[in-house]
C-alpha cells in the first residue's frame, strides 16, 4: 500500500483533478482564509507559521489527493473537523494557519474514517511538515475539537449538501 513520494516526483507535472466536492471545499476554505488575511501571526495558535504558505490551497488538495488518495466523505469530514475547532476553540482561519490545520483535521478524519491508512510519517512528507510536527498537529487538532471524532448523518447530509451547492449558491 505505500505509495512513494520521492519516486513520484519525477510525475510532478501530471494534472491531478480535483473532485467539484474537493474544489468546493477548496473554495470554502480560501473565501474563509482571504477574509481574514489582516490577521497577524500569533504564536499561541499551535497551527500557525510565522510566514504564510505560498502554496494556494487547491494546490495543496490536489497533493494530498496525489500522494493520499484519501475518500470524498473523508474530504467533507475534514471540513467538519475545521468547523468543529474553529467554535470550540476561537481559531481563526487565516493565512497563517490554514494549511496545518487542514494537515491536522487531515489525519484525524483518514484515521476516523478509513479503513485503511498510511503512518504519520507519510502523511507529513505529504503536508510538508516534520514528523513531529505532524504529531502536534494530530494532537492539537484532537484535543481542540474536544476528542469528540464522531458525526451524526445529519451534521454529515448538511455538510454535504452545503458543500455539493456551495458554486451554485454563489453565482
Amino acid at each position: 500500500m505505500e505509495k512513494k513520494i520521492e519516486e513520484d516526483k519525477e510525475n510532478k507535472n501530471i494534472e491531478i483533478k480535483l473532485s467539484k466536492i474537493e474544489l468546493n471545499i477548496t473554495e470554502i476554505l480560501t473565501e474563509i482564509s482571504k477574509q481574514n488575511e489582516e490577521v497577524e501571526y500569533n504564536p499561541d495558535d499551535p497551527f500557525a507559521y510565522p510566514s504564510r504558505s505560498e502554496v494556494t490551497l487547491k494546490t495543496y488538495f490536489e497533493r494530498i489527493n496525489r500522494y493520499s488518495n484519501i475518500q470524498q466523505s473523508t474530504l467533507i469530514i475534514i471540513l467538519i473537523y475545521v468547523d468543529r475547532m474553529c467554535i470550540t476553540s476561537g481559531i481563526i482561519l487565516n493565512p497563517h494557519n490554514i494549511h496545518r490545520i487542514i494537515l491536522g483535521c487531515m489525519i484525524l478524519a483518514i484515521k476516523y474514517n478509513e479503513d485503511e491508512y498510511y503512518n504519520n510519517e507519510y502523511y507529513a512528507k505529504v503536508g510538508g511538515v516534520s514528523l513531529d510536527e505532524m504529531n502536534d498537529l494530530e494532537d492539537a487538532s484532537f484535543n481542540l475539537i474536544d476528542h469528540n471524532l464522531f458525526i451524526s448523518e445529519d451534521i454529515y447530509k448538511k455538510y454535504l449538501e452545503y458543500i455539493t451547492n456551495y458554486t451554485d449558491e454563489k453565482s
